[in-house]
């Protein structure tokens, strides 16, 4: 039946000139080859990349990986998105190997120490044997205070950064959604248009953009300074606008978005963090003192490796903390470089707007002049029934 159906449709074709095959086929074409063309670099321009000036804060690890980057850098997305992991890896295997270092050369003269101040032979071979296992038992109970602290904080910390990705997908589409809904009720009045233009692109400038502004501070700011109530002003009469709904979603993913922000772990947590961390390792040079006992001096300088591995790792853990729990802080786990992308349309539309680029029409709200269609899909003209 099939074979009946495929040999009637090639009859068709070649006898009325009828080409179902390239109405199905060319939009999945052209799909396909969007798909799998190489990605060319994603550059963004001048005015944008002044948005986030501030992201690019004069620092000592943000100068030492700006000698890793090449020249304009700021305006490709991916040699920013490589910029900051550099910064945090910088900023967290540095100290994290000074500090193992440090713990490597210092274990032994410290095990010694430890070692003089006991002076009591029972002592010692109690120490060193630890026949109650009341060290280890210390070691194991510290250990595990560290741990579950820190898995908790791990993941109420990678549960803020979803929310900021998810709350800022939110408000990108919504302000889209306003710049189209404006230009739908501004035909005809360009004055109007030009003005609820100015006040998007100052939303954009002054508060989608100031990832490094205290979330309450730009919160706590008057309404007559919001832009988003100018737009509501400017399009009401009397009531609220036909735009009302979009403002009012636009503010709650906004609310949502610096609700993110907002740093909820205070700083006493983290000192609470790094003391168990170093209770952990202070038990070290009490069995390093009962360890020399019985294999002198090299023992201690074989326990001092292993030792740095296990100080480069608890440090190595501590500063990806620090770094979740700096959300606005230039580093790999800053979304400043996907908020660019976000709003690399947004932001390119806008000024197409006030420069006139867009043409509205009875039929089409928004075409520019020389904006080709990712699919290429057929025309009514070009189709053949």
């Amino acid at each position: 039946m099939l074979s009946r159906l495929c040999l009637c449709l090639l009859v068709v074709h070649q006898t009325s000139g009828f080409q179902p095959v390239s109405f199905i086929a060319k939009p999945a074409m052209a799909r396909t080859s969007v798909l799998f063309a190489e990605r060319e670099p994603f550059l963004i321009s001048k005015k944008q990349e002044g948005l986030f000036d501030n992201f690019y804060s004069s620092g000592f690890w943000e100068g030492l990986a700006e000698t890793f980057m090449p020249k304009g850098y700021r305006s490709n997305i991916d040699e920013m998105k490589t910029f900051v992991q550099i910064v945090s890896v910088l900023r967290v295997c540095v100290p994290s190997f000074l500090i193992a270092a440090l713990a490597a050369k210092t274990y032994p003269g410290l095990s010694m120490m430890v070692s003089g101040w006991i002076d009591d032979p029972k002592a010692m071979e109690v120490v060193a044997n630890d026949y109650a296992q009341y060290i280890q038992n210390i070691l194991t109970t510290s250990g595990l205070m560290f741990s579950i602290t820190v898995g908790y904080t791990y993941y109420f910390l990678y549960q803020q950064q979803e929310a900021i990705y998810v709350s800022l997908f939110e408000e990108v589409t919504q302000a889209k959604c306003l710049l189209e809904q404006i230009s739908l009720i501004s035909q005809g009045r360009s004055e109007m248009y030009q003005d609820i233009l100015d006040c998007i692109e100052r939303y954009v400038e002054e508060d989608l953009t100031q990832f490094f502004v205290e979330p309450s501070v730009l919160l706590s700011r008057r309404p007559i300074d919001d832009p988003l109530e100018e737009i509501m002003f400017l399009t009401s009469v009397g009531e609220p606008g036909v735009v009302y709904q979009t403002v009012r979603t636009l503010r709650q993913a906004r609310a949502f978005r610096l609700g993110a922000l907002q740093r909820k772990l205070p700083p006493i947590h983290f000192a609470l963090v790094y003391t168990l961390a170093a209770v952990v390792m202070v038990v070290f040079p009490l069995l390093g003192a009962g360890s020399q006992t019985l294999g002198g001096d090299a023992i201690l300088q074989v326990q001092a490796v292993f030792l740095s591995f296990i100080v480069f790792g608890i440090c190595a853990v501590l500063g990806v903390l620090n770094e979740l729990n700096q959300p606005t802080k230039n580093g790999a786990y800053n979304v400043v470089p996907v908020l660019n992308i976000m709003v690399k349309g947004l932001v390119d539309e806008i000024n197409a707007r006030q420069d006139g680029q867009f043409i509205t029409s009875q039929f089409t709200p928004s075409t520019m002049d020389g904006l080709n269609s990712v699919m290429d899909y057929p025309s009514d003209d070009t189709l053949e029934y």
